[in-house]
């Protein structure tokens, strides 16, 4: 093996050296196209040594057990990261049933495809994080894989439902199994949604916001798990690191109550001391936390509780912000005075008309939130009291990728992206593709 290098080398060095003019550049590229080439060949030969002989697969597809027959050797081209090889397996046929089979394929992990692993790693990954036209062109430069963006698309698809299949058996996985030893002393869940624009066919059910009520959007349920390690110097949280995961989908609330709670059990919320959830409190959030989380503190956003103050000065109460009006309702809320806050806006309302309405429903909405913005008490028990983990998310793992202006999705491409993602920003890549191979 070293003497075959040391030619190769040489021969590389020989061809270099006919070269005329110096151009580091172009003879960077050369280098890497015939090293690439040797190693397509050299692993080429591999192939062949391993797949030589070959064990008769059984067949039991609604038969007994039977064993397959070698009918014929048929070749077959993968592309892989080093180039196209050329791979020639047996073509196995059950006498009973007639059903055809490739061993070697399903060995190597290239059935009914035409990519090998490694490159079907390098398009999902690049495919997960930028347009599908842009990351044919990175693989083309960075790694001289030539792929075009249907080709990353279809790969990083798959590669995603694959992806969204593990994940699932891992969260069902977890819940059979007893709570983890590493019990976690507060461990956070954070949830929200975030709109992403869809394809006219996929909102045929969907009512929109506009005043046309024709929808754009379907909303992204994002769901996020994260463990408090202490409070610093001045008494606040402090997230301890590496120790955020997360979920996404375009799913029905039931669905995604089901992820969230099956990845807080295999995050440690069976053995956790303390149970915080963090939500907007939207009604199917709160729906979420009756069934999966009941016994868990549930802080509504703070952020939220703002805005929605922010809102009723200036829409219904016709006010400037920071107004002395608005510092007031601030300080009441970061207090978590629930009914002075309540009372003051009561007496701001208009008398009549739409205003007064609309400022009856923020009131409305804080108050049947009251028993979750106890806020000067949450943050005396050194507690989050804002869902930034999870709004963050939204912006990373759903809007930077798939909110591009001229980017309209399905929902099937759509979750196998953001499966892809919400893996990756967990920290679970390199365990799934550990687990697929």
């Amino acid at each position: 093996m070293e003497a075959e290098k040391a030619r190769e080398v040489e021969r590389l060095s020989e061809r270099l050296a006919r070269e005329e003019s110096v151009d580091l550049e172009a003879a960077e590229f050369f280098a890497r196209s015939l090293l690439l080439g040797a190693g397509a060949r050299g692993l080429e030969r591999f192939l062949a040594e391993r797949l030589r002989e070959e064990e008769a697969p059984v067949c039991a597809a609604k038969h007994l057990a039977r064993k397959m027959l070698l009918q014929d050797r048929r070749a077959k081209t993968l592309r892989t990261i080093l180039g196209e090889v050329r791979l020639v397996r047996g073509r196995w046929v059950c006498p009973e049933c007639g059903a055809v089979r490739y061993p070697a394929d399903e060995r190597l992990g290239v059935q009914h495809t035409g990519f090998s692993p490694g490159a079907r790693r390098m398009m999902a990954r690049t495919g997960a994080n930028e347009s599908f036209a842009e990351a044919a062109a990175d693989l083309a430069l960075l790694a001289d894989l030539r792929v075009d963006a249907k080709d990353v698309e279809r790969v990083a698809e798959a590669t995603g439902q694959r992806v969204e299949r593990w994940m699932a058996h891992e969260g069902a996985m977890a819940r059979l199994m007893p709570p983890t030893k590493d019990k976690p002393d507060t461990l956070y869940i954070g949830l929200d949604g975030t709109g992403v624009p869809m394809r006219p066919e996929e909102l045929t059910e969907s009512r929109g916001k506009g005043p046309d009520g024709k929808a754009r959007t379907r909303e992204v349920k994002v769901g996020c798990v994260f463990a408090q390690s202490a409070c610093d110097e001045e008494g606040n949280p402090v997230r301890q690191a590496d120790s955020t995961t997360y979920v996404g989908a375009i799913e029905p609330s039931v669905e995604f109550g089901h992820r969230l709670h099956a990845e807080a059990v295999r995050r440690g919320h069976l053995s956790a001391q303390r149970v915080v959830v963090l939500s907007d409190g939207a009604a199917y959030n709160k729906t979420i936390v009756a069934e999966h989380f009941p016994t868990a503190l549930h802080i509504l956003d703070i952020r939220h509780a703002e805005e929605h103050l922010a809102e009723f000065l200036r829409d219904t109460c016709r006010l400037p912000l920071e107004a002395k009006l608005h510092k007031c309702l601030r300080h009441l809320l970061h207090e978590g005075r629930i009914p002075p806050l309540l009372k003051r806006m009561q007496s701001a309302l208009p008398h009549s008309g739409p205003r007064r309405d609309a400022g009856q429903k923020t009131i409305a909405y804080l108050r049947d939130n009251a028993h979750a913005m106890r806020y000067h008490q949450y943050r005396a028990m050194g507690l989050f009291v804002g869902s930034g983990v999870v709004e963050a998310a939204c912006r990373t793992i759903v809007g930077q990728r798939l909110k591009h202006s001229g980017m309209f999705w399905t929902a099937r491409g759509a979750n196998a992206i953001i499966a892809l993602r919400c893996c990756y920003a967990s920290g679970r890549f390199e365990q799934f593709w550990e687990d697929a191979a």
